[in-house]
């Protein structure tokens, strides 16, 4: 029951995508009153400062140009469609992260019941890079622990493929978009966390 929970979250979260595009205009708003009020550079579209992390931040300093660079590199090769900027509780509470173990992050989900792309970067803290990957992964095998719903057949496809990679304090996650290609995907993975 605890691994199907998860993955009926996230269908829900994919499939009810679309029918609020307000909400994520709100989203954005929220986003920005978030970063103004801890004091952190961030995107107007979203470069989140993981929460309560001010204290930290004096010794890690959020690179929001790295993960937008980034970002714009893997979205180049796998664009979203009808994109949903991540915010702090689809961190915490689409992706299961831990916001503590991170100092920033930037990604898109797609807002489209028929697709699933997902480009997500985040900057963890100096030695919790590694704990990231692992929720990434444990998110990841949530999404493909269940294969009894015919209809979502070429989503849990596509996440079955995902890739989480690393480098350094940075750690990607990227699920093709329907059509999308891991090999172009890959390519861009290869250079787009080189910093």
């Amino acid at each position: 029951m605890k691994k199907l929970l998860p993955f009926i979250l996230c269908a829900a979260i994919l499939l009810a995508g679309c029918s609020n595009a307000a909400s994520s205009e709100s989203s954005s708003t929220t986003s920005e009153s978030s970063s103004v009020a801890s004091e952190t550079v961030s995107s107007e579209e979203t470069s989140e400062p993981a929460s309560d992390s001010a204290e930290s931040e004096s010794t890690e300093e959020a690179q929001t140009a790295n993960l937008e660079s980034a970002v714009a590199a893997l979205e180049e090769v796998n664009p979203i469609a009808n994109p949903r900027a991540l915010d702090d509780f689809s961190v915490e509470n689409e992706l299961m992260l831990t916001m503590d173990n991170l100092v920033a992050y930037k990604g898109d989900v797609t807002n489209d019941q028929a697709d699933c792309g997902l480009v997500f970067v985040a900057q963890a803290k100096d030695g919790k890079a590694a704990d990231v990957e692992a929720e990434l992964q444990a998110y990841k095998d949530s999404l493909t622990a269940n294969d009894m719903y015919a209809e979502f057949a070429d989503k849990i496809a596509q996440a079955k493929e995902a890739r989480i990679v690393s480098n350094g304090n940075y750690v990607a996650i990227v699920i093709a978009s329907i059509g999308g290609d891991y090999a172009a995907i890959d390519t861009a993975l290869e250079t787009a966390l080189n910093f």
